[in-house]
């Protein structure tokens, strides 16, 4: 367990360690007579339950005219707050979409207030993360982090969160949010994007007019991990890669002078990071797909590992695996429009960012194609370590939160897990059919007959002619 003093250490500081760390547990947070506790899993917010009776679920639903206060008192006054989630998918006669709508709303009122507060204790516990069940299942922490750092007015608060001015701040190397998929508008967009080497928080602050608003964007992105705290200890070590140098010279003194041919090879392979898809098939950007075809297919045969020394074999099969990349990428219209899009963001993030999503994405495209063939013929493991680098890599991939449940519900001691796997599928696309059966599914096997009824409800409230959901719906009522 942690104490933190939010004088000493702000809010926003506290749950920007707990996302980027990707904790899970409870934090609970103390100020005079309330009391707050914060349920965390692998660094999302799921949860918030308070001592104030103002703050619950039940008052929330009764304000926004959703139930009554007579329903509220008969349906929520004797449960455990950890429970009031639960019963309210139960009860509501809501289709899911607008239940986690609503969910949504009021875990953001309990927590955007939370970056202003001046004063109190926290504490952090490191446990399991609660039940699926219990859970509000946000699209992403980092959107209510934004806000909250906005909602912050209080200039003590704003000085506090940024700490010792003097520090110097970077773009951050490993990063779980990309600055592109944050919500921050235009003005707050070209603040976030002016940072490209170190400097001090005092000096970044004065390029820009609105100094408040340049602090807040700070604030929040040294949270989210975007930036990042200039740790000279770590560049204290050499910034030239001594044995990369040497491998490479012995490598050339290995394939001669005389074959220029595979020198170039090992060139281009050197320079593959810093080169976007069409640059390296030597391709405009308005280039048609059969023009993408026949250039992904010369420079597979220009760079035909066989037709080079063994010695730079390695080099070339990189080569070859990028044109494969290149060749994925841009044939497909979604995908090349989504590629085309990050590489219009590549001046102000770097080419190094934008290889790595795209790296990323394909790895997961990739793993999730591989996962299906891998459960057809039951190898449900095996399909599992697949779709959970998958969602690591594209966390908004509905079809492998989905399919990673599907998977995991064949074994009974991960049915919690395969839940949770539901739920993250319906939080991204909640008009998807199958995850709302197979979820259904699951709570009815569990005896949660209730839940299990509503699953099957919201099926055909989406799609009426579903017969599956019609039948699992008259097996209940029999």
């Amino acid at each position: 367990m942690s104490l933190e003093r939010i004088e000493i250490t702000p809010f926003a500081v506290i749950a920007g360690e707990i996302l980027q760390n990707r904790r899970s547990g409870a934090l609970t947070i103390l100020r005079g007579q309330e009391r707050k506790v914060l349920f965390w899993s692998q660094g999302e917010l799921v949860l918030i339950t308070s001592s104030s009776p103002a703050d619950s679920l039940a008052d929330f639903l009764v304000r926004r005219g959703v139930i009554s206060a007579a329903t509220a008192a008969q349906t929520f006054l004797s449960i455990d707050p950890l429970e009031a989630v639960e019963k309210f998918h139960e009860t509501a006669g809501l289709d899911l979409s607008a239940r986690q709508a609503l969910l949504r709303e009021w875990l953001a009122s309990l927590f955007i207030p939370l970056f202003s507060y001046d004063d109190g204790t926290t504490a952090f516990n490191d446990e399991s993360p609660i039940e699926p069940e219990k859970r509000v299942f946000l699209q992403s922490t980092a959107v209510l982090v934004i806000e909250g750092v906005r909602s912050i007015t209080n200039g003590l608060v704003l000085r506090r969160s940024l700490g010792d001015l003097k520090r110097e701040i970077e773009p951050a190397g490993d990063q779980r949010y990309s600055l592109d998929t944050l919500p921050f508008n235009e003005s707050e967009r070209r603040i976030a994007e002016a940072l490209h080497e170190p400097v001090s928080i005092e000096a970044f602050l004065k390029q820009f007019p609105d100094s408040v608003a340049a602090a807040r964007v700070v604030i929040a992105l040294l949270a989210l991990g975007l930036y990042a705290i200039v740790d000279y200890s770590r560049h204290a070590t050499h910034d030239v890669n001594t044995d990369g140098m040497q491998r490479d010279l012995e490598l050339l003194a290995a394939i001669g002078s005389s074959d220029q041919r595979s020198l170039r090879a090992v060139a281009l392979s050197r320079q593959l990071g810093t080169m976007d898809f069409y640059q390296l098939l030597g391709l405009p950007r308005a280039a048609t797909r059969t023009q993408i075809i026949a250039a992904a297919d010369e420079q597979r045969k220009r760079y035909e590992p066989s037709t080079f020394p063994p010695i730079v074999r390695e080099a070339v099969g990189t080569i070859v695996h990028r044109i494969d990349e290149a060749l994925l990428t841009l044939k497909d219209p979604i995908r090349r429009q989504e590629y085309d899009k990050l590489i219009g963001q590549r001046v102000s993030r770097g080419a190094d960012e934008l290889q790595k999503r795209v790296t990323q994405r394909s790895i997961a495209e990739q793993n999730y194609a591989k996962a299906r063939e891998l459960s057809i013929i039951g190898d449900y493991y095996g399909a599992i370590v697949l779709l959970k680098q998958a969602v690591q890599f594209a966390p908004d991939h509905a079809g492998a939160w989905y399919l990673l449940g599907a998977c995991q519900e064949r074994n009974p001691k991960w049915r919690r897990d395969a839940a949770e796997s539901f739920q993250r599928a319906l939080a991204i696309d909640p008009n998807n059919v199958d995850a709302l059966i197979s979820l259904g599914d699951l709570y009815r096997g569990e005896g949660l007959i209730s839940r299990a009824q509503s699953c099957y409800e919201d099926v055909v409230k989406i799609a009426p002619e579903n017969e599956e959901a019609k039948r699992r719906l008259q097996g209940i009522r029999k």
